[in-house]
């Protein structure tokens, strides 16, 4: 969407944020899965930019909740970050922009709920890891993350997905989709369910649900991918983590998980070629270190013990609910063709295997790095 169709058809929205000048036009933005993005232009040919949300109240139910929680995490980061004074401070966290009315949330004529926020200049988004220094510098970013929220103050941010990484939940809801086979879909993921099932036994031997229910509870970010990170294009420095939606308490294995899985794997995360899945563990091991420089002594003992085996439980968690959403007809995550949640489950329980054969290696790895 852009020029004359951006105006006609989202110059109401963009026009109910505070702004000056005129709105120019607006082009689609990004590749999610949950809400649509839009960066929407307003001025002269020198444009003023800003990114406008239509949030999708099927997956976030209660859009008041999710926009306190957000008003909380950004002032707080930012907060953080005034106190050290780092150059380009703009750049560097998000910033909601309100509407005219002084609110965070605009609803449209068609009762679509909208936010704004700055955009970030200068800035590019990756949907793979380049190199290792990317991956360390990715890692940092997101431990650094989680190290500034620790001593968010006041009462704890509520949740905007129930049990959103609970991996027995999940394997829970999926049998259940599995019984109830609403589509018509079961017979056909028989050998996927196998290979889930035996893969979950694995990871239980090497992280029983004794280890997991001892770890601390902390604010995580809980989609920590690489393409939720604002790149500084001119150096690669990871300025700005973005995507806030589901930061709320949760443990830290979540999100190094959510890294590992996104970040040692090359393949598109609907890969159809599965022989393209392979796990790069000199990746994992530039992970660590970014994850150990950003979160500067804030993991204990627990945390450090389960880090090898996070990956492996974030790509089973993905691979559950890729596979529920296909037995369920493609109800939660935004498909583009027929039998695309079967391909990205497909892709996470291949992953997920590829860890499993190398957990020894992760171990090592983590032992290295953690000391």
């Amino acid at each position: 969407m852009s020029g004359a169709e951006g105006v006609r058809e989202l110059g109401p929205v963009a026009l109910a944020f505070a702004r000056s000048g005129p709105f120019l036009g607006a082009q689609r933005h990004g590749s999610g899965h949950i809400h649509e993005t839009w960066v929407a232009r307003y001025g002269d040919a020198n444009a003023e930019r800003m990114l406008l949300q239509r949030l999708n109240p099927q997956v976030f139910p209660d859009l008041e909740i999710l926009m306190e929680n957000l008003r909380r995490v950004t002032e707080h980061v930012r907060a953080k970050l005034e106190a050290t004074h780092p150059p380009e401070l703009e750049r560097r966290s998000l910033r909601l922009v309100p509407t005219r009315a002084g609110a965070w949330l605009h609803v449209d004529a068609e009762g679509a709920a909208w936010r704004a926020f700055d955009f970030v200049t200068g800035t590019r988004s990756v949907d793979t890891v380049e190199s290792a220094d990317q991956a360390f510098e990715a890692a940092r970013a997101f431990g650094g993350f989680a190290a500034q929220l620790s001593d968010l103050p006041g009462s704890r941010l509520r949740d905007t997905i129930a049990h959103f990484h609970d991996l027995a939940r999940r394997s829970q809801a999926f049998e259940r989709s599995l019984q109830a086979d609403l589509v018509g879909r079961a017979q056909q993921t028989a050998e996927e369910t196998r290979r889930l099932r035996r893969a979950l036994a694995a990871l239980g031997r090497d992280l029983p649900a004794a280890r997991l229910s001892s770890l601390p509870r902390r604010i995580a970010h809980h989609d920590c991918k690489i393409n939720n990170l604002l790149l500084d294009t001119r150096t690669g420095e990871a300025l700005c983590v973005v995507d806030l939606d589901t930061v709320m308490e949760g443990t830290l294995l979540s999100d190094f998980g959510g890294l590992v899985r996104t970040a040692t794997c090359s393949a598109a995360e609907d890969e159809r070629d599965l022989t393209r899945v392979e796990f790069d563990i000199e990746l994992f091991e530039a992970l660590a270190r970014g994850y150990h420089a950003g979160t500067q002594g804030l993991l204990e003992p627990a945390e450090i013990g389960s880090l090898h085996a996070a990956g492996t439980y974030q790509a089973l968690l993905d691979a559950t609910r890729f596979l529920k959403d296909h037995l369920d007809g493609d109800i939660y995550f935004r498909v583009s063709r027929d039998g695309q949640n079967l391909d990205r489950a497909r892709t996470q329980l291949r992953l997920a295997e590829k860890m499993l054969e190398r957990r020894e290696e992760t171990a090592a790895a983590v032992a290295r790095v953690f000391g």
